[in-house]
């Protein structure tokens, strides 16, 4: 599949913003990516007749975000905080003991 490098930067920046949370839309997409109008209506149109975007919402479909993902698209939300609880309190807990520790372990059926 053959994409042309305004269309992979869009894909990219779309994966960026819509990871951030941020409202997408054309206007914004241009000055990000520094292109006219119809630079930008070809590269989106390029995308969504490959399947990669869906270009009324400008969201991205599974293959685009594969796609970005696999071309090296990096998310610019930060990593969502665990809260208060520290790594020893998310670790996984051992089983419950069957045996006291002074007692020998022996077949259960």
């Amino acid at each position: 599949m053959q994409i042309t490098a305004l269309a992979r930067r869009l894909l990219n920046l779309v994966f960026a913003l819509s990871s951030g949370g941020a409202a997408l839309t054309r206007p914004r997409l241009e000055r990000r990516l520094g292109v006219p109008t119809v630079a930008l209506n070809q590269a989106i149109s390029e995308l969504g007749r490959l399947g990669l975007l869906d270009a009324q919402r400008l969201r991205l479909t599974f293959p685009g975000l594969a796609l970005a993902v696999a071309s090296g698209a990096r998310s610019t939300a930060e990593p969502r905080a665990l809260g208060a609880k520290s790594p020893s309190a998310i670790a996984p807990r051992t089983p419950i003991a069957l045996f006291s520790q002074r007692e020998a372990p022996r077949a259960v059926a």
